[in-house]
């Protein structure tokens, strides 16, 4: 998929895809074989990561706020009821009587119920802009998420090339070992012949020795790396994963192509312009405070009451009321005019960290290109390094099997040629590092429809 990729780079910078994909990486599926691809890692990483879940989440609760009803477009409607029980004792004089009467177990009764309708009819915008700040604010979660979504593709992809690299170095490292017991047995031979001194075979011992010491090293470090990437993708630590060891690099990317997609796919520039925007809402949400604002109140009332000794059998009540209220802000002590005034100074300063956002993303993605340039010439270099390594092995091996070099001069070129491949191995993790950096700067790490 990556050599597909490579050949088809400039189109790819212009497609919008539905689908989430990462352009460098060698994302072969081959299922039947056993391998464990990046991207499947990449994917795995996304289902189960823990922080990705967790802003998700947030993204989800900003997007459930931008509603008419929390921006305060839609009127609320309330209800209440209620019942009332008496049962008193009562005692009065009748005009020109001489005694007072007395009733007890005089019993009432009362039900209501009622309905309100409340709504703003004109607040000088407010609810309006209210509800572009919360659409805003959960455009803002989501790239915020996105971001997110880059640092653990980062982590992953670091950490899978990282198993890549530990397990080529162990891979050297046995080489070595090999070639160690080889000369060992060379040696062993040629003391027992008296062709070889006591000297030489004990060097040859503790180079066999420091070289198992090496394998050893190496595969404690393979086994982290593993471990590492295990737990990233929250599998089971001792998971055994057949990583795609096929590591490929697109050497053709030009700086200006690069810049104008940072400027419209970085994910850390599209959450700075969408901040902007938030303090330009906050500012017009404080000019709507100036303004004043219309209400409409409405209201159902319904009472039934029962009482005994009262002259009629039960009253009744019931009725529809509205109000329509008119307010406007004269004086409340320069706070408005303060929120005014910090507003405003509010948008100056996300303008000016977007501004400076920008510079700082533009110097970065230039160095991250020339970094990723000289990175590749260093695979390059070493590359040529690792085949006169293997020229100068070969011969020097060819002499000291003829017994016309000493072993340490085999010992010599036996550590040029795997430091050679260890720079090589490397060189090209160094390199992938460099090109998933760009890569994030650029804003081409996560592709998706807009």
């Amino acid at each position: 998929m990556l050599n597909l990729l490579t050949k088809n780079y400039n189109s790819m910078m212009k497609t919008k895809s539905l689908l989430l994909i990462l352009l460098i990486f060698p994302a072969i599926q081959i299922w039947s074989q056993g391998l464990y691809t990046l991207n499947q890692a990449i994917q795995q990483a996304i289902n189960s990561n823990r922080n990705i879940q967790l802003a998700t989440n947030a993204a989800e609760i900003q997007a459930n706020f931008a509603t008419w009803g929390q921006a305060g477009l839609l009127p609320s409607l309330n209800g209440s009821a209620f019942v009332d029980y008496g049962n008193d004792q009562q005692k009065f004089l009748v005009t020109g009587a001489n005694e007072a009467t007395s009733r007890s177990g005089v019993v009432g009764k009362t039900y209501g119920a009622s309905a309100t309708l409340n709504y703003t009819i004109f607040s000088g915008f407010a609810n309006l802009r209210t509800y572009e700040r919360l659409t805003l604010n959960a455009e803002l979660a989501d790239a915020n998420s996105k971001i997110n979504i880059e640092n653990i593709v980062l982590q992953v992809v670091s950490l899978y090339y990282n198993v890549i690299r530990t397990e080529a170095n162990l891979k050297a490292t046995e080489e070595s070992l090999g070639l160690s017991r080889k000369r060992l047995e060379l040696e062993e031979a040629k003391h027992e012949l008296s062709g070889g001194t006591l000297l030489a075979l004990l060097n040859v011992q503790v180079d066999l020795m420091k070289d198992s010491v090496t394998m050893v090293d190496a595969k404690l470090a393979k086994d982290k790396a593993r471990w590492a990437l295990n737990n990233a993708l929250n599998f089971p630590l001792d998971s055994l994963l057949n990583i795609d060891e096929q590591t490929n690099f697109i050497n053709a990317y030009e700086y200006d192509e690069l810049r104008n997609q940072m400027l419209n796919q970085n994910y850390e520039l599209m959450a700075m312009k969408k901040e902007v925007q938030v303090s330009m809402l906050d500012y017009k949400i404080a000019q709507s405070s100036f303004s004043p604002s219309l209400n409409l109140s409405s209201n159902y009332d319904y009472t039934y009451n029962e009482k005994d000794y009262s002259g009629f059998d039960y009253n009744r009540s019931n009725g529809f009321g509205a109000t329509l209220s008119l307010s406007v802000p004269i004086y409340n002590g320069g706070r408005k005019r303060t929120a005014l005034k910090n507003a405003k100074i509010g948008i100056e300063n996300t303008n000016l960290q977007s501004e400076q956002l920008q510079q700082e993303l533009e110097m970065e993605l230039l160095s991250a290109l020339q970094g990723y340039n000289i990175a590749i010439d260093k695979i390059k270099m070493q590359e040529k390094a690792l085949e006169m390594a293997k020229r100068n092995f070969d011969l020097t091996n060819e002499k000291y099997n003829m017994g016309q070099i000493i072993s340490t001069q085999f010992r010599e070129a036996q550590l040029n040629l795997i430091l050679a491949k260890n720079n090589l191995i490397n060189a090209k993790f160094n390199a992938k590092l460099a090109e998933l950096e760009l890569l994030k700067l650029s804003g081409i790490i996560l592709i998706q429809n807009k």
